[in-house]
């Protein structure tokens, strides 16, 4: 396998996660739980979002939480924007980075973020020029890049037609979602060959959801052609968007069982196994959330072989 050295480890519980709860989490316990999730190693947390409370009253607490948290020098901690107000605020909290949130589907960004995809590009571009002069980089976090649920199947043209607006407009780096957790390996491996023979140099990543249980074969493949950035969630805590009855409790693939494979495969990542694994049965306790990744319910290989012959 053609794999790269080192793979980016990005947790989004504390963004896509406690978005996705009904119930506010107090943010006393959001800073802890931060604070903890960045002593796991990961390279990245996506802190919260600064968007208007009323759109999403759980993260109501942004600023503060961004003020509160005790940073660590070897984490990036960044804060999803989905317009100008929001960078604002994003660079009076002093984030280091931020996720410009652009969806490719016209029918989802106007019943998600009552903006056209035009309006949203727009929006990059000024969230991209009031980074200038700052240390703040900015990410273009691109949803329903595969998949949308009002929609159906996204054209690949159509994503690739965002990725040039949006690497146009100036953002550091791009990330293509699997919002719904429906895009299958081919299609993965189809739409960043794409990005790569246009952009050989830019850093693209992959926002991961597990739907359709395919998450980490489409991680394997997006490494296969070149992607080294994953966003994951612990406890795969995450998600939000419309999805089939019986669905509602899929999310975003389980930061432990990313890590648990790329551990075993003996792919580098600076998240610690150990500290991630632990962090998870917490958050699983804390939240109440039961067994929700492979890692919780089976184990390392080592953990599995030793229940089955203690069993016999």
């Amino acid at each position: 396998m053609d794999l790269p050295d080192a793979v980016h480890v990005v947790e989004m519980l504390p963004r896509d996660g406690f978005q996705r709860l009904d119930e506010f989490v107090p943010t006393d316990r959001k800073v802890d739980m931060i604070e903890r999730l960045a002593a796991t190693g990961v390279d990245e947390v996506e802190i919260t979002s600064f968007t208007h409370p009323k759109a999403v009253p759980t993260l109501r607490d942004a600023d503060e939480v961004a003020r509160r948290i005790e940073r660590r020098e070897d984490v990036t901690y960044r804060a999803l924007v989905p317009n100008a107000r929001g960078m604002e605020r994003a660079l009076e909290a002093d984030v280091d980075k931020v996720n410009a949130l652009v969806t490719v589907s016209e029918t989802y960004s106007e019943n998600n973020q009552n903006m056209t995809v035009e309006e949203i590009l727009a929006e990059v571009e000024e969230i991209v020029a009031m980074a200038e002069g700052t240390d703040v980089e900015v990410e273009a976090g691109m949803g329903t890049s595969f998949y949308c649920p009002y929609e159906g199947r996204i054209p690949e043209a159509d994503t690739l037609e965002v990725v040039d607006r949006v690497v146009a407009a100036g953002v550091d780096e791009v990330t293509l979602a699997t919002t719904m957790g429906l895009a299958n390996p081919r299609q993965i491996e189809s739409a960043f060959r794409a990005v790569f023979e246009s952009y050989p140099d830019l850093d693209v990543g992959l926002h991961l959801h597990d739907t359709n249980g395919m998450s980490l074969a489409n991680t394997l493949t997006a490494m296969q052609c070149g992607v080294d950035r994953f966003d994951a969630s612990h406890c795969g805590l995450g998600g939000g968007v419309v999805l089939p009855e019986g669905l509602a409790g899929v999310g975003n693939t389980p930061t432990e069982d990313l890590v648990h494979m790329l551990t075993a495969m003996g792919v580098e990542t600076s998240a610690d196994f150990d500290r991630v694994g632990a962090t998870a049965r917490e958050v699983a306790d804390e939240l109440d959330l039961g067994a929700t990744s492979h890692v919780l319910m089976g184990g390392t290989v080592d953990q599995v072989i030793e229940t089955v012959a203690a069993d016999e």
